[in-house]
């Protein structure tokens, strides 16, 4: 397997993974757009190798127990994830990073930008990385 798609470090221990929620429904994807505090919701093409690094970037952020963090499988799940797009006025990338809060987009990025450091600079900008305890 080739090294970068490990999700140990060299030691052998696991390094942190986001625990992505996965809506099913046009129902669940309302309900994030509902929710007061931050959204990440990350579009992911299962087909495209863009999406794969941008996947390993975004399994070096440490999450904030304010946040929810959404997983959209582009191929599989087309339908939502235009259904997305129209809702939220954000023209369709993969991969893409949108960041919403209480049903606004905040911020989007896509392709180069879905990395850590993004994540990083849209909590300060925000507000979302004062004081917040990571999990």
């Amino acid at each position: 397997m080739l090294s970068f798609l490990r999700t140990t470090d060299k030691t052998g221990r696991t390094t942190p993974e986001i625990p992505f929620e996965h809506p099913q429904s046009f129902e669940d994807i309302a309900g994030y757009l509902r929710l007061k505090g931050p959204v990440f919701i990350y579009k992911h093409s299962t087909r495209c190798s863009v999406s794969l690094f941008a996947m390993k970037r975004l399994q070096l952020v440490k999450r904030n127990s304010e946040e929810t963090w959404v997983y959209l499988d582009v191929v599989a799940q087309r339908p939502l994830s235009s259904a997305l797009a129209e809702e939220l006025n954000v023209q369709h990338e993969s991969p893409q990073l949108i960041l919403i809060a209480d049903g606004k987009v905040l911020a989007h990025g896509s392709h180069q930008q879905v990395t850590e450091t993004t994540v990083e600079k849209w909590r300060k900008e925000f507000g979302f990385s004062q004081n917040k305890t990571n999990i």
